[in-house]
């Protein structure tokens, strides 16, 4: 297994914060709610710590034209604009657009993607919520998914918690 993905296999049982962006567009499209932009960040953090993580979502494509999904795990918000505080569970405050959700302790996480002989490409992730399911979709504007139903026709798992 890539050990990148392994890093963000940790966050099960963390607590999804929100879903930060610059410019981050909102659905609602047949009782689901879609999330679209181009550079989102997810702001986890560890429950009742300041262990906190931000995930950069990016995209590129390979040469056979698939879209990979990039995952950075960094200790600020940026590309966001933001103004660092002294509160023991919040290093930052975010000045950009953001979702949250009330119930959001991350019970699982799942990659998806595409396999072949040599490489497993990841290309989707699933965090399960408490109710709700948030898929990420890669692609040159990200889709994140909120639903209630667990997402289908997302490709190959590639790793679950």
């Amino acid at each position: 297994m890539n050990q990148v993905w392994e890093r963000f296999m940790t966050v099960k049982g963390y607590l999804l914060e929100g879903i930060f962006a610059n410019k981050l567009d909102t659905y609602h499209v047949n009782k689901e709610l879609v999330l679209h932009s181009v550079e989102p960040l997810l702001y986890i953090r560890k429950n009742n710590s300041s262990d906190i993580k931000y995930w950069k979502i990016d995209w590129t494509e390979d040469n056979t034209g698939e879209d990979i999904l990039l995952l950075k795990e960094q200790e600020t918000p940026e590309p966001i604009e933001y103004e660092l505080i002294d509160n023991p569970l919040q290093k930052h405050v975010i000045m950009g657009s953001s979702f949250s959700v009330q119930h959001n302790l991350i019970k699982k996480v799942i990659g998806y993607g595409f396999k072949d002989i040599h490489s497993e490409i990841l290309s989707s992730i699933v965090l399960e919520l408490d109710d709700l399911f948030i898929s990420i979709k890669t692609g040159p504007v990200i889709e994140i998914r909120i639903t209630n139903k667990e997402p289908k026709g997302l490709g190959d798992m590639i790793f679950s918690t």
